[in-house]
C-alpha cells in the first residue's frame, strides 16, 4: 500500500514541477471524458467494469508470496 501511494505522490509531484506534461494529461482526461460523453452510459458501465479488474488482479498479485 505504501509502495501504491508513493507511486501517486510522485505523479503529483511530477504534475505539479512540468507545465508541459501537466496540459499533456489534462488534455488527455479531457478527451477521455468527451469519449464518455459521447458514448455514455454502456462506456461508464465498461470503465467500471475494467477499473474492478484491474483492481482485483492487483491485489491478487500482491497478496501472492514471493
Amino acid at each position: 500500500m505504501i509502495r501504491g501511494l508513493s507511486l501517486f505522490g510522485m505523479a503529483a509531484m511530477f504534475l505539479v514541477i512540468s507545465p508541459v506534461l501537466r496540459g499533456l494529461v489534462f488534455r488527455g482526461l479531457s478527451f477521455v471524458a468527451e469519449v464518455f460523453q459521447n458514448h455514455s452510459p454502456y462506456s461508464y458501465v465498461l470503465a467500471a467494469l475494467g477499473l474492478f479488474v484491474v483492481f482485483t488482479v492487483s491485489l491478487n498479485r500482491g497478496a501472492q508470496p514471493r
